[in-house]
Formats: C-alpha cells, sequence, structure tokens
C-alpha cells in the first residue's frame, strides 16, 4: 500500500473513519485534486490496546515485543479496511479521472487528533478536508470530536464537510461567502481564498455581521471592495454589512438562504471571529447548523 513517505505540499489530506461522510470528504477532496492538481492523502488513525498493556513478568524486552506484535496484527487488519474503503471509493464519479498513484495512505496506531496534527506538520499539505457530525449528535465517530480541535491547532486551511451535506455537482458550486472582522490578516485569507475560489469559478460574498449604520464599518468594507477590485480585478464580489440581529446564526442562515450560499469561509484568530463563533453551547452550532461546508483560513 502505498504512504506518504516522498509526498510534496502538493497534496489534500483527508482523515478518514470510513464512515459516510468520511466519503463526503474525499469525494470533496477529489473535487478539488482534479481541478487543482493535488495528490490526495487517505489518514486513519486506530486505537492499540498494546498502549494500554499492564506490565507483565516476562521484562521490558517482552512487553515492547508484545507491543509491537499486537499493534502489527492490527495494522494488518487496518490496511484490509482501508483497501476496502479506497476500493468503495472508486465508484464514484469524482474518483473516474483521479490516477491510483495520486492517492496515498497512512495508517497510524494512536489519537486522531495527534497523528492528523503529526502527519500534517511532517507533509504539511495545502488544505486539509474533514468529514464532521452535528454537534448535538451522539457519536462514537472519531471526527466529530476533533475538528474543532484541528480547526483550533493546525495551521492550515481546513475545509469540514458536515454530514447531512448535499453532495451537489460541480456546475452548481457557485457561491462562497467570506465571514470578514476586518483584520490585516484578511489580506493572507483572501489570497488562499481566490486559489480555492478559481478552481470552480466561485461568486465570493464579502461579509460583516456588525452595525450597518457604523460610518467606520462602512468605511473598512468599501475598502475591502476596492482591495479586491484593484489587487484582483474581480469587480462582482459581493460585500455586505449585516446587523447582528435577533442573533448570528439566524442573521447568517438568513443570509446563506437567501443568496443560495454552497461555502462558508472565514479565518482562525485569536479573540475574534472565531472566539465569538466558539463562544457558546448556541453560537458553537454555526460550525454545523447550515449543512454546507466551512473552510478555516489561519492568522
Amino acid at each position: 500500500m502505498e504512504t506518504a513517505d516522498n509526498v510534496s505540499n502538493k497534496i489534500i489530506l483527508v482523515p478518514v473513519d470510513y464512515s459516510e461522510y468520511s466519503v463526503l470528504a474525499c469525494r470533496f477532496a477529489a473535487k478539488i485534486a482534479n481541478k487543482s492538481g493535488n495528490d490526495i492523502c487517505l489518514l486513519h488513525s486506530f486505537y492499540s490496546p498494546a498502549f494500554d498493556l499492564i506490565e507483565l513478568t516476562g521484562g521490558i524486552q517482552t512487553q515492547q515485543q508484545l507491543r509491537t506484535d499486537v499493534t502489527e496484527k492490527l495494522l494488518e487488519s487496518e490496511s484490509s479496511d482501508m483497501k476496502e474503503f479506497s476500493d468503495k471509493l472508486r465508484l464514484f464519479p469524482e474518483f473516474e479521472t483521479l490516477q491510483e498513484n495520486r492517492i496515498k495512505h497512512e495508517i497510524k496506531a494512536g489519537l486522531a487528533k495527534d497523528e492528523i496534527i503529526s502527519l500534517a506538520d511532517e507533509i504539511k499539505p495545502e488544505m486539509v478536508v474533514m468529514g464532521t457530525r452535528g454537534a448535538d449528535k451522539k457519536t462514537s465517530s472519531i471526527l466529530g470530536s476533533i475538528t474543532e480541535v484541528c480547526i483550533r491547532k493546525l495551521k492550515i486551511p481546513v475545509l469540514a464537510i458536515p454530514e447531512d451535506y448535499e453532495f451537489i455537482g460541480e456546475s452548481r458550486l457557485k457561491k462562497i461567502v467570506y465571514l470578514t472582522d476586518f483584520d490585516e490578516s484578511d489580506f493572507v485569507s483572501i489570497k488562499k481564498l481566490l486559489r480555492f475560489t478559481n478552481y470552480f469559478n466561485m461568486e465570493i460574498h464579502c461579509v460583516h455581521i456588525g452595525t450597518r449604520t457604523d460610518k467606520w464599518e462602512i468605511v473598512k468594507m468599501q475598502g475591502l471592495k476596492d482591495y479586491f477590485q484593484k489587487s484582483y480585478q474581480l469587480e462582482a464580489v459581493e460585500c455586505h454589512i449585516l446587523e447582528n440581529k435577533p442573533d448570528l446564526l439566524q442573521t447568517l442562515d438568513k443570509y446563506i438562504q437567501d443568496n443560495n450560499i454552497n461555502i462558508i469561509s472565514l479565518t482562525h484568530r485569536k479573540r475574534s471571529l472565531m472566539e465569538k463563533v466558539f463562544r457558546s453551547s448556541t453560537a458553537k452550532k454555526v460550525f454545523y447548523h447550515t449543512h454546507i461546508p466551512l473552510l478555516v483560513f489561519h492568522s
């Protein structure tokens, strides 16, 4: 089975647990790879009981050998599961034109969040694409519990695909909203955003949730619109200030529905927009509630 030993950062890292929402993440990653030329690295991590073996009377060397034997047997089983999952992916149209040698595989014994962060540090992918469950649903799946951790810890773009996402054809993937707090890091994120939107020729909506009568916010939004025009010759970027009424979730949800938005994007900064998003149990649901992917950049 192929590994990620020799991959470059022209790669998309996709953590998988073989669930249906892992399939969604893989399909979306393949959609991007077909446009960008990136390879894909599928990562599966698993728990090994060898980590918790109690001390035996045979000495340290015997204990270490037992742990190795247990883990190796599990790796054989996990490799078989990975192959079965990879064969399943081949049934979807996104993989028809993606050569097998462009799909790498990594299987790691350890905690999912640790292995994702470790492998990302090693291979430095262009982005991570993850499937995730809603926060209000109880599940034993690893991905539902670690997506937020990866968004906080990783320094590369993370695209989170919710489990109830309706997979749409490329021709319908048309609009993305970028939530801004008017921070300088927006300019770095916008450069990355455009690299993504150019793959699919997407219309950009730049949105700030604040006060529509605030003159300073109006000036800053106009400045951002001018930046799109002067730096990237983008005349058709929609820029809007939305009132935070009755609350952030309802305001954002209404805009998404009214404008047929396909992806939400924002920049993760400390004490900023992402903190607002995750600050309370209610606001935290913005991460899951819209049923469309969330693309997170990092300042």
